[in-house]
């Protein structure tokens, strides 16, 4: 666990260093464009992978060869995804770099084409490492990946008149280290793969499993992706640019939500394979939510020092990081409250929340974004991912389990609210503003003083443990 948490921690860091050299070295015009390459990315690891990674982490525990697993799990995705990218080739060479970047070049779409399918295989490989809890492995694949992008970022920053290849070169080559580093540890799995591992009952297992997940997968994707999208086409690539800014910044809650998706859901589908007690989960989401709370709280008292870091253009970007950052913290609190659905393997019922959640972002992005840009697509995404988080609540409280909700929806509809008011009010009342984040911290203290002093007790025990052993 301890590799998990330090990957994490590494790789969020550096990628919070490399925002403001972006923001300096490139203007928002390609920034923009670059931020719908990796919007595509994620959309094709979705679609192609049919949703047979979220059945490889399910049978893990409950299938004995895993390299057989991992097989069956690769090649459906990966055969659609080579038919789909010859005929896109084949038919419309210039297609895929005139959506993303406004360009018409057959070298720009090859090279879409290399990049997504590089993701799509670390996705799978990186599996391996995360299921079997070899956190080492599985967060250096992740960090030499960011180092390699960081380094050449910085390269860019030396380097005058970098444009649109510079960053698309550091993104590409990233993945493609990362991709490398996989090969290199998962070796002792992809070399015993054979055409005869491939087993009908295990791949039509595997997909009953995973296709209602990935099309519910596909719509989450759109409450994230969809936006960037309706950005380009609704307003500019340069309120894109903003947009992706801010996201970028807020990303940094990531930490959060990898860190802890990364080691929880692994840890409860071994409680239930092995029938423990799971009364636990629901003092695990009352410290979730204590930290989400005290992470948006922060974020909306400390947004202004943002002032400092970005150039001028990107000072609105102060103001949309509280609610930006609800996608990742709200989505990790979801991985807690809404577990019945995965556990029950109810793939219809998160279907069905992905689609109401998609409908309210795209309704809300139809009437904010032509007035307010980027700050319109801040709030239908801090909006729609409160939804998403509140009916998955609801669904897994009445299919799996009973758990208490009237705390978990109190302090989420009061940071939803003020984070929605910091976006769009921010920049005419800084001073109200920050009154009222610190005394949404201040009432925080108090509510959740259970959980502060929990996580006192543990910090002092493990600083304890550390000097004992230093003194050894």
């Amino acid at each position: 666990m301890r590799w998990f948490t330090l990957g994490s921690l590494a790789t969020s860091s550096l990628s919070f260093i490399s925002i403001p050299i972006i923001a300096w070295v490139f203007n928002d015009v390609d920034i923009g464009k670059a931020a719908l390459l990796i919007s595509t990315g994620g959309l094709c690891t979705i679609l192609f992978s049919l949703g047979l990674d979220q059945g490889y982490s399910r049978e893990f525990n409950e299938t004995p060869d895993h390299v057989a697993l991992l097989l069956n799990s690769m090649v459906p995705g990966f055969t659609l995804f080579t038919a789909v990218a010859v005929l896109v080739l084949a038919f419309q060479s210039t297609w895929l770099s005139w959506v993303l970047f406004g360009q018409h070049s057959l070298a720009l779409s090859l090279f879409v084409v290399g990049y997504l399918f590089i993701v799509l295989v670390s996705r799978f490989l990186s599996l391996s490492h995360r299921m079997r809890e070899d956190g080492k492995r599985y967060a250096l694949s992740f960090l030499v990946s960011k180092i390699t992008f960081v380094a050449l970022i910085c390269l860019a920053y030396v380097k005058s008149g970098s444009g649109l290849f510079e960053l698309l070169l550091a993104h590409g080559a990233s993945v493609s280290v990362g991709l490398i580093y996989l090969l290199a540890t998962t070796h002792t799995l992809w070399s015993r793969m054979r055409p005869s591992l491939i087993d009908r009952k295990l791949l039509s297992k595997l997909l009953a499993f995973g296709l209602p997940m990935a099309a519910g997968g596909l719509l989450f994707w759109g409450l994230e992706g969809v936006d960037k999208f309706m950005l380009r086409s609704l307003s500019s690539f340069s309120e894109l640019g903003v947009y992706s800014i801010a996201l970028s910044i807020s990303a940094i809650a990531n930490v959060a939500t990898s860190m802890f998706t990364t080691i929880w859901i692994p840890v409860v589908y071994r409680w239930v394979a092995n029938t423990e007690d799971l009364s636990r989960i629901d003092q695990v989401s009352q410290h979730i939510l204590a930290a989400v709370v005290f992470l948006i709280g922060a974020a909306g008292a400390s947004s202004w020092l943002l002032e400092f870091a970005l150039p001028e253009q990107y000072r609105v970007v102060q103001y949309l990081i509280p609610a930006c950052m609800l996608w990742p913290l709200f989505y990790a609190l979801s991985e807690t409250t809404g577990l019945g659905i995965a556990i029950t393997r109810s793939s219809h019922s998160g279907l069905v929340l992905a689609a109401v959640s998609l409908a309210v972002n795209v309704g809300l992005n139809l009437v904010l974004l032509p007035r307010l840009g980027s700050i319109g697509a801040v709030v239908s995404l801090a909006v729609s991912i409160w939804v998403f988080m509140a009916l998955r609540t609801e669904v897994s409280y009445r299919i799996w389990r009973q758990m208490p909700r009237q705390c978990l929806y109190t302090w989420t509809l009061a940071a939803l609210v003020l984070s929605c008011a910091h976006a769009l009010f921010g920049s005419a009342a800084r001073a109200p503003m920050l009154a009222f984040w610190l005394a949404f911290l201040s009432i925080a203290c108090i509510a959740f003083r259970s959980s502060i002093e929990q996580a006192r007790a543990l910090i002092l025990a493990q600083l304890c443990r550390r000097r004992n052993q230093s003194s050894c």
